[in-house]
């Protein structure tokens, strides 16, 4: 018959800090939710007005915007994003040339709002959600309602967060932002062996990848890959993994990873963005119809029309 095992000095001390901890309000996470669009509105408040908040001096502001206004144009008047941009030099590939989060789900607000606006909002968003995803980790690794809401506020409130707006980092923003998410997809698979989590954690991959930032998207993947590992070998609250949990686990992990090598939004990317000599001409002539026909001024920030004229030349 088994026999109930005798709780150890430690698990009497993590018994007592749990009953001692204040408990979780009701809708802990709606709550959470609340304290972290507050603290975001403090710092993004101007976007209620329709202010831009990129900083005029940025690359951002003199560039960024103007790409991202030509993408969004040609979308509108043509249904497909632009293969080619004609107003660079003579000609280079839009999409092959990474324009900004091109495929990134915050291009879906460039279609139902003003560039700006959307550029805008799309920093406020991830700030937001650096915060709540931070909270859902720690509080999926056990700390309790208090210590994971000050610690979501602690990361998306840093300086690495919180300045990426001004100079308008979004790419850096958005991958910040995912990080936490997909650091919890890992505690789920590797610790307690949800299969979900691998589908979980590919998607985070992904969705980094299309964002306009590869270089913290491999600090991401470094960061993440030690994780894992630690996940994997270290021994958690005295419970050490069997190794063949270990292995088929880290297999699971290395699926994630593995979308970073065969990105397939890259790959489709870098076939159809090489425009043939024959047809160049014609096409390039085409998209630029399109950008001019549905080209407009950001609505707070008058002087990113220059930023267009500038691209343009």
């Amino acid at each position: 018959m088994a026999q109930l095992r005798d709780k150890s000095p430690r698990d009497s001390a993590n018994s007592a800090d749990t009953s001692a901890a204040p408990p979780a309000p009701r809708f802990a996470l709606g709550w959470a939710a609340l304290v972290y669009a507050l603290s975001t509105l403090t710092l993004g408040y101007p976007a209620l007005a329709g202010k831009f908040l990129v900083n005029p001096h940025s690359d951002q502001y003199i560039a960024g915007y103007a790409f991202r206004e030509f993408a969004a144009s040609t979308l509108r008047a043509t249904g497909h994003f632009p293969l080619w941009n004609p107003y660079l030099f003579g000609g280079m590939p839009y999409i092959a040339a990474m324009h900004g989060d091109i495929f990134y789900p915050t291009f879906l607000l460039r279609m139902i709002m003003p560039t700006d606006v959307a550029m805008t909002w799309g920093f406020i968003i991830h700030i937001f959600l650096a915060g709540l995803f931070t909270y859902v980790f720690l509080r999926g690794i056990g700390y309790g309602f208090y210590g994971a809401l000050i610690g979501g506020l602690a990361y998306m409130m840093s300086g690495q967060i919180a300045s990426s707006v001004s100079p308008g980092h979004d790419g850096k923003l958005f991958v910040s932002a995912l990080f936490p998410l997909a650091l919890l997809m890992l505690y789920r698979g590797i610790r307690e062996g949800k299969n979900w989590s691998w589908g979980g954690f590919a998607l985070i991959v992904g969705l980094s990848i299309l964002s306009p930032h590869p270089q913290l998207l491999q600090y991401m993947l470094l960061a993440s890959g030690a994780y894992a590992l630690f996940l994997a070998f270290s021994t958690v609250d005295g419970v050490k993994l069997p190794r063949a949990a270990v292995i088929r686990r880290l297999g699971g992990a290395l699926f994630g990873f593995d979308q970073f090598r065969h990105p397939p939004a890259i790959r489709a990317s870098a076939a159809n963005s090489t425009i043939p000599l024959g047809r160049g001409p014609l096409r390039a002539r085409n998209v630029a119809s399109a950008g001019r026909s549905g080209d407009r001024s950001p609505a707070s920030c008058r002087g990113s029309g220059s930023a267009t004229r500038t691209a343009r030349r």
